[in-house]
């Protein structure tokens, strides 16, 4: 996973935000990995930044 959005999500959300890992490590589709970089530019809930990854 890009090390792009582990940061981001440690600096935007901390530890909660490092959570999300998880579910994320295991996306293999490059570009909904990249929705998920963009997304943390805009997104203010880790809620939110789910609805951008889950069916």
């Amino acid at each position: 996973m890009p090390s792009g959005i582990e940061l981001g999500l440690e600096l935007k959300f901390g530890a909660k935000g490092l959570q999300l890992l998880t579910e994320i490590s295991t996306i293999q589709n490059l570009e909904k990995l990249e929705q998920i970089r963009d997304g943390l530019k805009t997104v203010t809930t880790l809620q939110e930044l789910r609805q951008i990854y889950l069916p």
